[in-house]
């Protein structure tokens, strides 16, 4: 039979000795973990109190006297084969905007004929108010987004322009109204565009994830530092467009409301809308994974980002990671009531990040997001690294022309 050596009272002391070491190191962790929560807390307090926390006071109004007209108005719109529903719905939403001087340019890329007879025949209603003009597409060949929009720039007979995409629609019949006087103080024009809201927990996580996103361009512009809009809600003049020469990249079938944006502004030129009734809403044409998929692909023109918008955005999300993971270390290494401290952080920042994004939704015209949005304030930092992995590893072709 097997005999030890030691004592049973060496035995218990060398076991004393171990678990005074192990429990030194755990309270060394734990105090590491304490002070990083603290940091990383001070850094998001300075986000959601600082960057974001000036979009709900944010007016729109300096220099705008009621004296001062606003301009006349081209809005541009791009067709293809499957937009029926914008034909038979969202452009009838355009052309009756509450506006005095405005006209719809739509551009058919489409190769489908019946697409082309009913726009020609809501022409024929609307008169001079909608300009049709068309660049035919084949089954083969799609021409990209930017050479239609650029015919449609041609096309326009004002020199201020409104953008929009044929999968989205105006909320109200002030949207033309609103974002004209976004004209009056800037060449450049920033709206929102949310996911038109549907039942279910998949189409409120997307409308979380578009609002999260948007706050971070929107305090950015509004900062003096905008680096994109959104193509659904955009607004620019057509001296500016062609003063650049139209479009960079055109070798990309995106970045026409980022990259191209980031050439056009100055900290002086852009002009920020924040109103309910000037928002658009996007149809989803799927749930969760064509969200998803979409997101992922217009997501390739971050890296040509200028470097504060991919470093504000990246410690902010790193921050919050790190601040949800040193709770988490916290609670599980240090005895009852110590765990009451990061407790008592995590639901402060709670409610601090709750109570402000609540007032931003507000002025964007979301409702009943808060409960989700929790949840997914949880989630984006994971979520955000997961994309940005599979960007890499399984980059996507169809960006490229």
């Amino acid at each position: 039979m097997w005999e030890s050596n030691l004592s049973e009272v060496e035995i218990f002391d060398l076991f004393s000795q171990t678990l005074g070491v192990h429990g030194e190191l755990i309270r060394h962790i734990a105090l590491g973990m304490l002070g990083l929560m603290l940091l990383c807390f001070f850094i998001q307090l300075w986000y959601y109190l600082g960057v974001y926390g000036k979009l709900p006071r944010f007016r729109n109004n300096r220099g705008i006297r009621p004296e001062i007209p606003s301009p006349p108005i081209s809005v541009i719109v791009v067709v293809r084969e499957n937009n029926y529903f914008f034909v038979e719905n969202g452009l009838q939403k355009l052309l009756e905007q509450d506006y005095l001087q405005f006209e719809v340019v739509v551009v058919d890329c489409s190769y489908d004929e019946e697409i082309g007879e009913m726009l020609t025949d809501i022409q024929a209603r609307y008169g001079e108010r909608m300009h049709l003009t068309q660049i035919k597409a084949s089954h083969h060949h799609d021409h990209s987004i930017k050479l239609a929009i650029t015919v449609g720039i041609k096309a326009a007979r004002y020199e201020h322009l409104l953008l929009t995409r044929a999968d989205s629609y105006p909320t109200s019949d002030k949207w033309i109204a609103l974002m004209a006087k976004g004209f009056i103080t800037g060449d450049v024009v920033l709206g929102y565009c949310g996911i038109e809201p549907q039942k279910g927990l998949g189409n409120r996580w997307m409308r979380c994830s578009r609002l999260s996103t948007s706050v971070r361009w929107l305090s950015a512009a509004i900062r003096g530092h905008a680096y994109r809009g959104i193509s659904h809600n955009l607004g620019y003049t057509k001296s500016l467009y062609f003063s650049h020469k139209g479009f960079n990249f055109l070798n990309m079938n995106i970045g026409d409301d980022d990259l191209f944006i980031q050439r056009i502004v100055t900290p002086e030129n852009v002009s920020v809308v924040m109103n309910p009734h000037a928002t658009m809403r996007q149809i989803s044409y799927g749930g969760l994974r064509w969200w998803n998929r979409a997101r992922r692909y217009f997501s390739y023109a971050h890296r040509y980002y200028p470097w504060r918008a991919r470093w504000t955005t990246a410690i902010e999300l790193w921050s919050r990671f790190l601040f949800f993971g040193a709770v988490i270390v916290i609670l599980a290494l240090l005895p009852w009531p110590w765990p009451l401290i990061p407790l008592i952080f995590l639901l402060l920042r709670l409610w601090i990040v709750t109570t402000k994004m609540k007032r931003i939704a507000l002025r964007l015209g979301e409702r009943k997001l808060m409960w989700v949005y929790v949840l997914y304030d949880l989630y984006a930092p994971l979520g955000e690294a997961v994309m940005a992995l599979r960007r890499r590893l399984r980059p996507d072709q169809a960006i490229w022309r």
